[in-house]
């Protein structure tokens, strides 16, 4: 395992727009929920989207001056909930401004049309949820 200030490397290559590396499972992610913007992600507002939408956000994302994001399947998002803390449970100094929010996975639940896992970083619980509702967005890149 990896101390917890080991995992996580945060750059910002591009003022306002962090990039997160996640030193164990090299997957990067965007440093700001959707719509939020600065070091500390405190420009903007936070946005929730619907499935549907937030899978056309992360593809049409350049972030840090990168393109090929996409949103993260339900298996990468839990990666980055932390187990040790509440309310978020996420690490506060990699991605600041997470809100304790259920957040969108890219995969479907039960191989069904009309659900979505979410994860939910209030206590980093997984669940299923309807797409038409609206959750928070994060998004990653690289992987498989």
């Amino acid at each position: 395992t990896h101390a917890q200030t080991a995992r996580y490397t945060k750059t910002e290559a591009v003022a306002g727009e962090p990039l997160v590396a996640d030193n164990l499972t090299g997957l990067e992610w965007q440093g700001c929920p959707a719509e939020l913007s600065g070091s500390n992600c405190t420009t903007g507002s936070s946005q929730t989207k619907t499935w549907a939408v937030a899978l056309t956000y992360c593809e049409g994302l350049t972030w840090a001056g990168q393109a090929g994001w996409r949103l993260p399947d339900r298996y990468e998002l839990r990666s980055i909930a932390d187990y040790g803390r509440v309310g978020p449970s996420i690490d506060t100094t990699a991605f600041p401004a997470t809100p304790n929010n259920y957040f969108w996975s890219s995969s479907s639940y039960a191989g069904g049309t009309t659900n979505a896992w979410c994860v939910d970083f209030s206590y980093g619980y997984v669940n299923g949820y309807d797409k038409s509702n609206t959750y928070g967005v994060r998004c990653v890149r690289g992987g498989p």
